[in-house]
């Protein structure tokens, strides 16, 4: 009987795909090109290798812990030297290295900036990315350990938490993407308890340069309306559109204009709507003159705004579904402390106007406090009085709470339900009102970037590391391969819908569900259970593509080669 042949194996995945993907971002050139090197007696790969090396783990195993980064290399040497064309070294995977790579990419500020920008227009020219809609925002991610430096230095501090946990230290992070994909240009990593308002000029400017012209529409959330942030950007030339806040004049603007429009209301439909659907809305403008008066330069900028007042039939049902609830639970709270009063106005008074304030209804409520006093005149000690028995007045308070709705501005409340004020300096010809509601009902794009840093495939959360120059170099690693992710995504897609044709088989139980628009996720894991097989003579074998596999690999412009296994070239 003949000695059985000894093959091993290792599993490829989706590896050759993301290497090659993250290569012809050209991720190594432009960090090797702006980060300093390593130091010169320490041999092996760059910091761009290793980063790509660090990416690639990252988005096959959803996980950044460097710890495990060594063992999946090393079980992964084969195909990751035939993906790379590179001479992996024993040590080059090693928590310590990765750990000062992503410590050096967490110092060098500019660098990463400069990275940004050359990597932003890359993508830009080589994927014909379209840039007519930019959009702003940002989030917290909070942490469970302490900080090693000073309240005043650290990037971990408290502060409003998105993520409802204001007991946790956090940090947080800006991202800058790209319509329709959501691909991010530019990000920062920002300490905890910073207010995002002064964020959004710089980021424009920013992204200003990595697209290379200022005549895209900025979209973000009302924080972004602040009037220095709409002077500057419309003095460079810029282009912007935000919901504004309920602050100042703009509440009673948004009532004198919905009860006394000054100009016809036009409906909103969605372009995916039919013509016997009913409007999801409507709305009209206001033209106004704006200015501000700049501190630095000492001279008023002065430019033109449109207010678009909008409706939202859906919006309206939740505000009004909304206002009910929190008029029952006020109404209930009150109900509750009027029947155990207490003796105490002052306290009596606090817990009103807790409640009021607790479920936002102070303006919808009037409640008045009424004190009775009763005076008696009462025998001290004990037992029953007698002739010489000592009398003393004691006074008895008693509270009562009358609670009234003020049914006129409950009725006004639910009359405004559903208006939004955005204000934008576009003109109608760039940013039709329909537009500009059809872009603020996407954005879930930058969120849904967020979402992959906190529960999905890129997941930041949670975060071991409390150096927090590797926490800032992590997070822009994370935002690389964001951006991997949101091309993926687009580049896909666009084939699909320019060839008419839809991806069938990437969801398990019901292969004959076809898509036009995956997501990253289900096209990588479209290529688990693929093996290398390796021969005792140095044959390697690669389980055959299937036609799933191939119509992807298509889709992404990418060879079939990329599943062949050729000899090993390595790469300096």
């Amino acid at each position: 009987m003949s000695d059985a042949v000894q093959i091993s194996s290792e599993r490829v995945d989706d590896i050759p795909l993301i290497v090659e993907w993250l290569k012809q971002m050209q991720i190594v050139e432009w960090m090797d090109q702006e980060l300093k090197q390593p130091h010169g007696n320490r041999k092996g790969l760059s910091y761009g290798q290793l980063s790509v090396l660090l990416l690639t783990y990252i988005m096959t195993q959803a996980d950044h812990r460097l710890c495990g980064a060594e063992s999946w290399v090393t079980s992964h040497r084969q195909i990751l030297e035939l993906a790379t064309g590179w001479g992996i070294g024993e040590k080059d995977a090693t928590d310590d290295r990765l750990a000062r790579m992503v410590e050096e990419v967490g110092q060098a500020e500019e660098a990463c900036r400069q990275i940004e920008v050359n990597l932003g227009q890359h993508v830009i020219r080589a994927y014909e990315l379209p840039t007519e809609v930019a959009r702003a925002d940002t989030t917290s991610f909070s942490v469970h350990h302490r900080s090693d430096e000073s309240a005043e230095e650290s990037l971990l501090r408290f502060g409003y938490s998105k993520d409802k946990r204001p007991d946790l230290l956090q940090y947080r992070q800006l991202l800058g993407t790209l319509d329709p994909a959501g691909i991010p240009l530019v990000s920062a990593t920002l300490p905890g308890n910073g207010a995002d308002d002064p964020l959004y000029w710089p980021t424009w400017q920013q992204m200003a340069q990595v697209i290379g012209h200022k005549h895209f529409v900025f979209l973000a959330d009302c924080k972004a309306a602040a009037i220095a942030t709409r002077a500057q950007i419309a003095s460079e030339g810029g282009i912007y559109c935000f919901p504004v806040p309920m602050t100042g004049q703009h509440p009673s603007w948004l009532k004198q204009w919905v009860f006394n429009p000054p100009s016809p209301s036009t409906e909103i439909r969605l372009p995916t709507q039919d013509a016997n659907e009913a409007a999801v809305g409507k709305g009209f403008e206001v033209e106004l003159g704006q200015f501000w008066y700049h501190p630095d330069t000492q001279e008023w900028v002065q430019w033109h705004e449109r207010y678009l007042v909008v409706y939202s039939q859906s919006f309206a049902a939740a505000q009004i579904q909304g206002l009910q609830q929190r008029l029952e639970r006020a109404q209930n709270a009150l109900d509750k402390l009027a029947a155990k009063p207490g003796k105490e106005p002052e306290e009596l008074n606090l817990k009103v106007e807790a409640i009021l304030k607790r479920h936002r209804v102070k303006e919808f409520f009037c409640v008045s406090l009424n004190v009775e006093t009763d005076t008696q005149n009462r025998y001290m000690g004990p037992g029953r009085p007698i002739r010489n028995s000592v009398k003393k007045e004691v006074t008895q308070i008693r509270l009562h709470l009358h609670i009234e709705r003020d049914t006129d501005a409950i009725e006004q409340a639910k009359q405004l339900a559903g208006w939004r004020l955005y204000v934008t300096n576009a003109p109608i010809s760039q940013l039709p009102l329909p537009q500009a509601v059809l872009y603020y009902r996407e954005e879930w794009l930058v969120e849904r970037g967020f979402h992959r840093f906190k529960r999905g495939r890129l997941p930041a959360l949670p975060i071991y590391f409390q150096n927090q120059n590797r926490i800032v170099g992590l997070m822009f690693l994370l935002t690389l391969a964001l951006k991997a992710f949101t091309l993926v995504e687009f580049v896909v897609r666009r084939a699909l819908q320019a060839a008419e044709e839809s991806l069938a088989g990437l969801y398990d139980g019901n292969p004959k569900r076809a898509t036009q628009r995956p997501s990253t996720e289900k096209l990588f894991k479209a290529f688990d259970q693929i093996t290398l097989y390796l021969l005792p003579d140095l044959t390697r074998f690669i389980t055959p593509l299937s036609d799933l596999q191939k119509q992807i690999l298509r889709l992404m412009k990418m060879p079939e080669s990329l599943y062949l296994p050729h000899p090993i070239q390595h790469k300096t």
